[in-house]
């Protein structure tokens, strides 16, 4: 009798997963330019030496800048998810579709003119989604994948347009701004795990609660209403917490392309496309595959950092085009 890896239990799964992320998060605190040991450490603190150079990088910089990579990594997952169920196409990433780059120009403009830049982000976001959502068909019952594509690049590009403008406007700032519309979490501390950490567990709370709606909505609206769905509710909950993962992604790392995408479709594949079994399953597989970016960043022309949107650009671009050529144009199941 053959083996199928969708015959194995939720629970083992999230475990496997789950421990996978707690080794490369382990991992990331020890690679990088500067290595990091064990041994090191646990010398550090037995010494009750605090102030010890490899100590002071360990969780002054490593740590916040891994728990920043794996709390995006989820959010970009958990939004990818979230809107390739919504709009019921498998190319639906945050960053093809046009919003992480809305939520990169609002938290740009946000930022030269001294205000909250998250919510900036989330304006930029939920803007960038909505105009999307009404170019590619609006509350039609489904999404023609070509319109909803074409939609998402062409209003991607007219947003990241707008960013360079205002870049280049501000040029004592643009080295800045740069790595924030390259991505990086370069130089990140603790204060910005502090501005996203709320943001983030209400976008997790709400991407979970469209889990069930969106498992009924695979099947059509049409049907999904003759259910008893209240559609109009499980839009603005869909729309919300999409963009507000992404633009709360966007303040911790800046645009992040590809993990919205890569994480769900492998998931899918290979355990099914049931939302209350898919969104955590991403969510992690999302923070793994961003977490081992970030190591790849940081190492791969070490001393010197590669901006982490050029690394998952690169390992996403081919996967993107073997979606488009190879894969099914719809999600339902």
């Amino acid at each position: 009798m053959s083996f199928s890896i969708k015959r194995l239990p939720f629970k083992a799964v999230l475990f496997l997963l789950l421990a996978l992320l707690a080794i490369i998060f382990a991992v990331s605190l020890v690679i990088g330019a500067e290595k990091v040991t064990i041994a090191e450490v646990l010398t550090a603190l037995q010494t009750q030496n605090y102030s010890a150079f490899h100590l002071r990088i360990l969780f002054t910089l490593r740590l916040p800048r891994s728990i920043l990579a794996m709390l995006s990594g989820a959010l970009l997952a958990g939004a990818g998810t979230v809107f390739q169920g919504f709009f019921r196409n498998s190319l639906a990433d945050p960053g093809l579709i046009g919003v992480s780059s809305g939520a990169t120009l609002g938290a740009v403009l946000f930022s030269i003119f001294s205000l909250f830049i998250p919510l900036g982000a989330f304006l930029g976001a939920i803007g960038a989604v909505m105009l999307v959502y009404v170019i590619a068909g609006g509350k039609k019952t489904s999404f023609e994948p070509s319109r909803l594509l074409l939609a998402g690049t062409a209003l991607g590009v007219f947003f990241s347009a707008l960013t360079s403008i205002v870049i280049l406007m501000k040029d004592k700032e643009l080295y800045k701004m740069y790595l924030w519309t390259q991505g990086s979490f370069n130089g990140k501390g603790w204060q910005f795990v502090h501005i996203i950490l709320i943001p983030s567990m209400l976008s997790i709370i709400a991407m979970f609660l469209t889990a069930k709606p969106l498992d009924v909505l695979s099947s059509g609206e049409k049907t999904a209403q003759s259910l008893g769905l209240p559609l109009q509710k499980v839009r603005v909950l869909c729309l919300i917490s999409g963009s507000l993962a992404s633009a709360t992604a966007v303040c911790a790392g800046g645009t992040i392309g590809f993990i919205g995408l890569i994480a769900p479709h492998i998931i899918r594949i290979l355990f099914g496309s049931t939302h209350k079994k898919l969104l955590p399953l991403s969510m992690i597989f999302g923070s793994i595959l961003l977490l081992l970016a970030d190591i790849l960043s940081r190492t791969i022309t070490a001393p010197m950092e590669l901006p982490i949107g050029i690394v998952t650009a690169v390992l996403g671009v081919p996967f993107f085009l073997r979606i488009l050529l190879h894969g099914k144009k719809g999600i339902g199941r």
